[in-house]
């Protein structure tokens, strides 16, 4: 798959199909949006919220997600803010999202199975990292409101939530 990929990509250049979505690394609309990497909002997001190339920094991760204050997500927020001009944030969440109801115990039986040894797990432990809390998902979209993203207590920002049960 990743073959045909770089190949396709290969042609897309040679044809110099990217200059229709040339633009600076400003975000037009000073918006960050942080979200779910889920296949679903590929392109139903931006047209959702009337997002074009450009408009907006979209971070995605599992769950749309900010776990702790020194995550890669909280990272990508402050770079967006500080180095980018970005002047608000919105976190949006979907229904019937996968990192829901996930939890370490059952992400542990799937990595075992795959070949993951629990030597390399209690590596990740004994460098700091809380597996059950790192790999642990939420009760439902409603939680993104409730709790689990607060960018502002981490680092005073404006934000707001939205989502769908």
């Amino acid at each position: 798959m990743i073959d045909q990929i770089i190949d396709f990509n290969k042609t897309f250049v040679a044809q110099k199909g990217y200059e229709k979505y040339v633009t600076d690394k400003y975000p037009d609309k000073k918006l960050a949006v942080l979200t779910c990497m889920d296949t679903r909002l590929t392109e139903l997001l931006p047209a959702a919220l009337g997002l074009k190339n450009g408009d907006a920094k979209i971070i995605k991760n599992a769950g749309g997600l900010i776990i702790t204050p020194f995550d890669s997500a909280m990272r990508s927020l402050i770079v967006a803010i500080y180095e980018l001009g970005v002047e608000e944030i919105m976190v949006v969440a979907h229904s019937q999202c996968g990192a829901c109801h996930m939890s370490y115990s059952h992400f542990h039986h799937v990595m075992k199975a795959r070949g993951i040894k629990d030597e390399t797990l209690d590596t990740i432990r004994e460098c700091g990292i809380d597996l059950n809390h790192w790999l642990e998902g939420f009760p439902d979209p409603s939680a993104h409101s409730q709790g689990y993203h607060r960018p502002r207590l981490y680092y005073r920002l404006r934000y707001r939530c939205i989502g769908r049960d």
